[in-house]
């Protein structure tokens, strides 16, 4: 199957809409309901960068996907330093398992180490994200502020010595809660 990733457009916002509500009506353990709400506060949030955000199309140029990586910060009592987080992936139902989100999640991991930064995080409870090569956070002593499993809160380091000495709590932007975080 063909396809391409390339940078969202705000022509592609509608059905991508559409694909985040069908990527999580299943009421699974990665969904709390509010997903696409997220998607659109942090669209509007200063950390926003659209580059971070991008579409698969096939080859009638169809949205058929659609992954968003937002700015975060790993916090310690000693080191501060930015990071970048996958806070939405999702593929229409007919053209998964043919490798459009791995290729969304490579490109969006070669943009992130352009850019300067050092890691990729992800919240996932599924095999999806250990197949890209992503391990649980804490092997770095990165531990999450949103309560999730440990297992869950995984990272993937762009470069070999990326997180070296770096531990601390990973600071996610307040519009990825809906409401003003108080965890900081």
């Amino acid at each position: 199957m063909k396809f391409s990733v390339e940078t969202i457009d705000r022509k592609d916002y509608a059905a991508v809409r559409g694909i985040i509500a069908d990527s999580y009506k299943n009421d699974g353990p990665n969904t709390d309901g509010d997903e696409v709400d997220m998607v659109d506060r942090l669209r509007s949030s200063d950390g926003y960068n659209e580059q971070f955000e991008v579409v698969a199309k096939d080859s009638d140029h169809r949205v058929i996907g659609h992954a968003l990586m937002v700015p975060a910060t790993v916090r310690s009592a000693t080191v501060k330093f930015p990071i970048v987080s996958i806070v939405e992936i999702g593929v229409l139902q007919g053209y998964r398992n043919d490798g459009v989100g791995q290729e969304m999640v490579i490109e969006l991991e070669t943009r992130a180490r352009l850019a300067g930064y050092h890691a990729v995080s992800a919240i996932d409870n599924s095999d999806f994200f250990f197949k890209n090569n992503y391990v649980p956070a804490d092997n770095f002593n990165i531990l999450p502020t949103v309560n999730v499993d440990f297992n869950a809160n995984l990272i993937k380091p762009l470069f070999d010595g990326a997180l070296f000495h770096k531990g601390g709590k990973i600071y996610y932007p307040e519009e990825y809660f809906g409401v003003r975080s108080t965890n900081y």
